[in-house]
């Protein structure tokens, strides 16, 4: 899902002062974060990072992946590797990168993904390859950089597939070997590269249950002798781009832990305390802006302030926004594979005119009326600008289904959060079913 690209802003031509600087040009942080209250065991809280952060020059120079373990966002480099960077996005925006397969993964060294992705049936097909880019080394393959990977006779055979470095000690080998590896980007905060870590720190069975390539493939909660489930893999489920990335940490995860969704972000409480958690922006020119709030967790069944809900309660205003939603929903979805859910929200705004950022969610829930348990399966933001006859729109695109929604029958719901955070939660009147995960088989 792309994030909106915004218009660079117009400079008129002048004298240039020597001592001019960029502070106003680069991320900050606009609206500070609140404090949170909290019950222990109660349902996580989610935030836009996007309504707290701005960047009015900001450039789509961030790639995001959204991984089964986390997000891990990354800095591309189009100056200085203009080809491969090209060559990589083209992948991605035709969603070559849905779904891939995490298929190698070497203790301390790479993990590998790119070239198998997993399909409805499912399996693991191989992924269709483009010409070959030309190689462009030049930045050191030191820890939390991304390369493209290629044929060991041939320093310009790189494709579709790339892999994530562990540690700087792999440098001396990468940088001089076949003319250098390629390094177009670089993993940006400390919990993307906890993310990138926590795939790492996946066991990766020997012998491995698949044919080769997929041999070294990292499998989460396996069990030897049985077959390879789709929620055993680790998937890069997507890779779009952002103009800007976020780095969250909490000082007590024990407390509350935090974890990003792109650019949201999810306080989980666990255990009675109090927890700071520190988020950092990032912007596409290398500038970065920090928030740090407190979460409290009470040890009551109820929170000690009530999160955002998807329905709204009487303390939460009513967005201005009213959602329709159009397009066809499949009968049913198999969690943890591909879903195909494309849904267009057309927003209108009668008496007032609504112009903005808003963000809008496809909700899989129980009941009609939504519940702070519900499933969010895909989340846009875009800026809109809706008045009396003419309505905004927001495209929301769930290609895959997490493989931990339950199997049942939902509702499915939509969520509008218009520029000053209002809210409106519709039941759209369509239902999906849910079946349980399938046994992948691979293929060569």
């Amino acid at each position: 899902m792309k994030r909106q690209v915004r218009a660079r802003r117009a400079r008129p031509l002048g004298q240039v002062e020597h001592l001019e600087t960029r502070a106003l040009m680069t991320i900050s942080a606009a609206v500070p974060l609140p404090d949170v209250g909290l019950a222990a065991g109660s349902a996580a809280t989610a935030v836009d990072l996007g309504a707290h952060f701005t960047d009015p020059d900001a450039s789509p120079d961030f790639a995001i992946f959204d991984t089964s373990l986390g997000t891990i966002p990354v800095l591309l480099t189009p100056s200085t590797t203009p080809k491969t960077v090209a060559n990589f996005l083209s992948y991605a925006n035709k969603g070559a990168y849905d779904d891939s397969v995490v298929h190698r993964s070497v203790p301390g060294f790479v993990w590998q993904a790119g070239g198998f992705q997993l399909t409805s049936k499912p399996d693991i097909a191989t992924t269709a390859t483009d010409a070959p880019v030309q190689n462009e080394f030049g930045a050191s393959n030191v820890r939390g950089t991304i390369a493209m990977a290629k044929l060991g006779s041939d320093p310009n055979s790189a494709t579709s597939q790339f892999f994530f470095n562990l540690s700087d000690e792999n440098a001396s080998n990468l940088d001089k070997q076949n003319g250098g590896f390629t390094v177009f980007g670089r993993v940006v905060g400390q919990s993307g590269l906890g993310v990138m870590d926590a795939i790492a720190a996946v066991p990766a069975p020997s012998p491995g249950p698949m044919a080769s390539p997929l041999d070294s493939a990292p499998l989460q909660n396996y069990k030897l002798g049985t077959s390879v489930q789709p929620a055993n893999l680790v998937l890069i489920r997507s890779v779009t781009t952002a103009d800007e990335a976020f780095s969250a940490l909490s000082d007590s995860p024990g407390v509350a832990s935090a974890s990003l969704q792109g650019s949201r972000l999810v306080v989980t409480p666990h255990a009675a305390g109090t927890a700071r958690i520190t988020v950092v922006g990032y912007g596409s020119d290398g500038s970065s802006a920090t928030e740090t709030f407190t979460v409290t967790v009470s040890p009551g069944a109820q929170p000690a302030s009530p999160p955002p809900t998807s329905t709204p309660s009487p303390a939460q205003p009513r967005s201005a926004l009213t959602p329709t939603v159009q397009g066809v929903l499949p009968a049913s979805v198999v969690a943890g594979q591909r879903a195909g859910i494309r849904q267009t929200v057309s927003l209108s705004a009668s008496g007032v005119e609504v112009a903005g950022r808003v963000q809008a969610a496809l909700i899989l829930a129980a009941d009609a009326t939504g519940s702070p348990g519900d499933f969010t399966i895909a989340t846009a933001t875009a800026n809109v600008r809706a008045r009396s006859g003419r309505a905004g729109r927001i495209n929301l695109s769930a290609r895959r289904l997490d493989p931990g929604v339950p199997a049942g029958t939902y509702h499915v719901l939509v969520s509008v959060t218009d520029p000053d955070g209002a809210r409106t939660t519709v039941d759209t009147g369509k239902t999906l079913v849910v079946q349980p995960p399938r046994a992948v088989t691979s293929r060569r």
